[in-house]
């Protein structure tokens, strides 16, 4: 069942993101960069964030516009399309796929805001990119015209590479109750701290935003709970595609990308590894004949077969809802976060399949297997990403639970 709260108005067949097919010459492009985020992934960690010639090859590539919309010079790409792009860059390297994905995806909640927003951020700079932050790290101070804002907000992936911030504050209401919004933070109003040092994804620039009393107008903040329901401030929703897209889903089902992409990695250098590897105490001389591996292979590549089918169900979902103009219920939109939360528990079920067959060597610190298996578990531990969180909701959901939904989806 689905809930119309967006315009139901048919959309041209060639207008921008009117298609559920990917783009595959976008896809192609973050293919042709695996090589060089490959060799520069390393380095990336030591640092904490993607080395600039990954990002400027990025940037060349378009990649980090793929939600930006076309009359900003972006590609106003589909789920499906995202998707795909960051499942090839996140076989290069995880936390730069990462990065790409919190860059693209901030930029296209931007593209939720009124057009007099969007072109204070894409007017004077088409290359302009969005970190986001969407939980209410900071409590505002309503003042005439909007609201006064301070704050620290940890985890800001990409806010490096970012020229602006979407971030999450509590807005005093009237009757005294707190609202929670998103405010559209410029360049100059906002800074960086280094926070992150984690065990893995340790490329991603995941570090703290810090605003000091900047004055957030009303044409640069919205209301989560509008978002989530689909009830955006953009003027343009029944004229672009892309941005009648439900909120979080378009922001949920990314984060399985990035295991997908993780998964095919592992995959690939597994089987490199496994075809020459011998096997200690055993009759089988080289792993490649020994029915305990071939088995382990082919189960994990299954495993991240089936994971990639419900990431594509779930941007078929996505793009559905946005070609048509109507807003998939709260059964659909859990339906995506378990996808998401399905998709992680069985990449992380292959890779560890995969490592274990591959042998101890796959853990040490110089085999890029090692830092895959520390990368999913990382990514996978997002909140948006967690199993457990997913398939409560979901099932919840499902079964008509009494009570109200112990997460947004």
């Amino acid at each position: 069942m689905t809930t119309s709260t967006l315009s139901s108005e048919p959309v041209s067949a060639s207008a921008a993101g009117a298609s559920t097919e990917p783009d595959r010459e976008l896809v192609a492009r973050a293919a042709s960069l695996r090589s060089l985020i490959s060799e520069r992934a390393e380095e990336g960690s030591r640092a904490g964030r993607a080395v600039p010639e990954v990002i400027g090859a990025l940037e060349a590539q378009g990649l980090l516009k793929l939600t930006v919309p076309r009359r900003y010079g972006g590609h106003e790409s589909n789920s499906r399309t995202t998707v795909d792009v960051l499942a090839e860059l996140a076989r290069g390297d995880g936390s730069t796929a990462w990065t790409a994905m919190l860059l693209n995806i901030g930029n296209w909640f931007a593209t939720t805001w009124p057009v007099r927003a969007q072109d204070e951020v894409w007017g004077g700079n088409p290359d302009a990119r969005c970190c986001a932050i969407l939980a209410p790290a900071a409590t505002a101070t309503k003042v005439e015209g909007g609201y006064l804002v301070s704050g620290r907000w940890p985890y800001a992936s990409g806010s490096y590479a970012a020229t602006h911030a979407v971030t999450g504050f509590l807005a005093p209401q009237e009757d005294g109750s707190l609202r929670h919004a998103l405010g559209l933070f410029h360049p100059g109003e906002w800074t960086i701290e280094r926070s992150w040092f984690p065990i893995g994804m340790r490329g991603t620039g995941s570090d703290t935003v810090v605003i000091e009393e900047v004055f957030v107008p009303d044409h640069r903040f919205q209301y989560f709970d509008d978002l989530v329901a689909g009830d955006y401030a953009t003027e343009l929703r029944n004229r672009e595609v892309r941005v009648r897209a439900p909120f979080l889903p378009t922001g949920t089902i990314i984060f399985g990308a990035i295991q997908l992409g993780l998964g095919r990695a592992a995959l690939d250098l597994a089987m490199e590894r496994l075809r020459t590897k011998g096997v200690v105490g055993s009759v089988y001389t080289r792993a490649r004949n020994s029915p305990v591996h071939q088995i382990a292979v082919a189960e994990a590549s299954a495993r991240i077969d089936a994971a990639e089918l419900v990431a594509h169900r779930a941007c078929r979902d996505i793009d559905e809802s946005a070609i048509s103009g109507r807003y998939p219920d709260e059964v659909a939109r859990a339906r995506v976060r378990n996808d998401t939360g399905f998709i992680v528990t069985l990449v992380q079920q292959a890779v560890d399949q995969l490592l274990k067959a591959a042998g101890s060597g796959s853990f040490m610190e110089t085999s890029p297997l090692s830092r895959i298996f520390q990368d999913t578990g990382m990514a996978g531990s997002h909140v948006h990403a967690t199993p457990a969180i997913a398939t409560e909701v979901y099932g919840r959901l499902l079964l008509g639970a009494d009570g109200g939904l112990t997460v947004e989806v």
